[in-house]
């Protein structure tokens, strides 16, 4: 089982950039754990094909809940892919989760998502982010780290 951490986002469009930016800044620490890194941003034909069956995934993307900005969820991909009722929108079409369910990726791990404040034309994240960023960081790592050893 390789575990790969994947960003998603849109790196001109401000908050979209946030799972790549968190990525960034984690991945030389995650090589050298031996984990790796992919940024597909909008690519997700890319991102497919860099997934093999048997992977743990951890999908970084944005958010918009419409809760506190800078709140990082963990979804089950197991879940996502299993929502019959409530479609998945992203603006990245087709979505990841849609291609690994049409391919039936044998995979497991979480979608990483981290709230929003806007999403606009912009290369830096919003203030709220920028404000919450080295805590959304520590979050995750430590997530990445306690997911690892499960």
């Amino acid at each position: 089982m390789k575990v790969k951490c994947i960003a998603i986002g849109n790196r001109i469009m401000g908050d979209d950039s946030i799972g790549s930016k968190v990525l960034e800044q984690l991945s030389s620490e995650l090589e050298k754990e031996e984990i790796k890194v992919i940024f597909a941003e909008t690519d997700t034909n890319y991102a497919l094909s860099k997934i093999d069956d048997g992977d743990l995934l951890l999908i970084f993307d944005s958010t918009y809940f419409n809760i506190t900005p800078g709140t990082v969820t963990f979804t089950p991909i197991e879940e996502a892919l299993t929502r019959e009722l409530c479609p998945i929108y992203s603006q990245h079409e087709p979505n990841l989760i849609t291609l690994l369910k049409n391919y039936k990726k044998s995979v497991r791990g979480y979608i990483v998502g981290i709230e929003v404040e806007k999403i606009y034309f912009s290369l830096v994240l919003s203030e709220s982010l920028e404000e919450k960023f080295i805590d959304i960081c520590k979050e995750i790592r430590q997530f990445i780290y306690d997911v690892r050893r499960q």
